[in-house]
């Protein structure tokens, strides 16, 4: 039964960060004075290479928390 509240607490701790990195996506954007597409074509190779992995994360970590909530859900 202790592997099952470990599971949920990681579980938790997922969901939260996700949250977290959508809010922190959402502000830097939205703060930005330019569009993205503009602020992507004005951007350093590096900045363009993090902007695609962060994509990337962003999207792994959103199904990943879908994978959990259905598994919850099912539960």
């Amino acid at each position: 039964m202790a592997e099952a509240g470990s599971v949920a607490t990681l579980t938790l701790l997922g969901a939260c960060g996700f949250v977290v990195l959508i809010v922190l996506n959402l502000v830097f954007f939205l703060n930005q004075e330019e569009s993205f597409s503009v602020w992507l074509k004005n951007a350093t190779s590096k900045q363009r290479f993090l902007a695609v992995l962060d994509g990337l994360v962003t999207i792994f970590m959103g199904l990943q928390f879908l994978d959990i909530l259905f598994l919850l859900i099912l539960i």
